[in-house]
């Protein structure tokens, strides 16, 4: 099974994704509805219950022409084929981008017989990212959910990672060599929006010449005096703007003014004010400076690589670092993780709603 057919209940929900836009290419996937009050498990496609056993036989009726509100979706996420598609996603990003496969191919069983492949596994070992940093926290947890896909192949001292993010949700480090070359580094990055890209075409207002510079920034176009020939100009970048775009900009918009709350400086006497920007504020502001310049805008090369340590200026490997905790029991991945299930189905349940 491919590694994305496991998400059905998201795909089918991603406008332009399915390979038509016939309503019938949706397939079906599974959840749980209301209905009259009670919660039954459902079967669903295209955003609505078709079929729930359980309705049906007490109701003896086509259960599709009754109204349901839909709660959750259930994500076939099967341990074994789930680890081994996520490996998979990681091998071919890294060949994509030159890594030889000589180096990570140790991670790869491949079964035969009789000079004929049968299967292809892929044994890399697999970390659940974990957020361990409060501006991790607050671009995963705070800020508006968004569906992407997001890629980030890194060398860190010996060993060679990728961290692999499927639909903003599934977040996972895969150890592809842990025999890397330290005089030599590598980052590569890959994110590609998921959700339909608005390429309505918007209403120009330009009186001034700093205004043609203005929109040439903005929608990354050459500028030129000739307004009608300008405008086509735009229309042409919005209308082939591409859903892959620079990771920086995409998590750097999410960085939004709100982050600081000052307001809690207002009822604080000056020995607790003085303790919190001291502790707290402290760790804020060194997990800032660690992922944004000075112009907020994200560094490629720290970003779900390093973290900070608590209060303290230490900086180490984020996939070592979330490792050492799981393996201590000092953190439980499993929590971090059915909140951003909880945040995927809250999306995929407003889309219901607003259709």
């Amino acid at each position: 099974m491919h590694p994305l057919q496991r998400h059905l209940p998201i795909i089918s929900k991603i406008e332009d994704f399915a390979k038509t836009n016939n309503t019938n290419s949706h397939p079906p996937y599974t959840g749980k509805a209301i209905y009259d009050n009670e919660v039954y498990d459902v079967l669903i496609k295209n955003g609505k219950v078709v079929a729930c056993y359980e309705l049906s036989k007490k109701l003896r009726c086509d259960v599709s022409k009754l109204k349901f509100e839909i709660l959750s979706y259930d994500f076939l996420v099967e341990n074994i084929s789930f680890k081994n598609g996520i490996g998979k996603i990681a091998f071919n990003f890294a060949l994509d981008k030159g890594i030889s496969f000589e180096l990570i191919s140790k991670g790869i069983d491949v079964k035969s017989k009789e000079e004929e492949i049968e299967s292809i596994s892929f044994k890399y070992p697999v970390i659940p990212f974990v957020a361990l940093n409060p501006i991790d926290e607050y671009i995963e947890l705070n800020t508006q959910m968004e569906l992407y896909h997001n890629l980030i192949l890194f060398s860190q001292d010996n060993n060679l990672w990728c961290y692999v993010d499927l639909f903003n949700t599934f977040q996972y480090y895969v150890l592809l060599s842990d025999e890397w070359n330290t005089q030599e580094s590598v980052l590569e990055t890959y994110l590609q929006l998921l959700q339909k890209i608005n390429r309505s075409i918007p209403n120009l207002s330009i009186r001034k010449p700093k205004h043609i510079l203005t929109y040439a920034m903005y929608f990354n176009v050459e500028p030129c005096m000739d307004l009608n020939e300008f405008k086509k100009r735009v229309e042409v970048a919005i209308q082939k703007e591409s859903l892959k775009k620079d990771m920086s900009d995409v998590l750097s918009a999410k960085l939004g003014s709100d982050y600081f709350d000052v307001d809690k400086f207002k009822d604080m006497e000056k020995e607790e004010a003085r303790s919190y920007l001291k502790n707290e504020m402290g760790v804020h502001l060194k997990s800032l400076l660690l992922y944004f310049d000075e112009n907020d805008k994200l560094n490629n090369s720290t970003f779900r690589q390093i973290t900070c340590i608590g209060s303290e200026t230490e900086v180490v490997s984020y996939p070592m670092l979330i490792n050492k905790l799981i393996r201590n029991a000092e953190i439980d991945a499993s929590l971090y993780t059915f909140r951003k299930f909880e945040r995927l189905n809250t999306f995929l349940s407003s889309v219901d709603k607003v259709q």
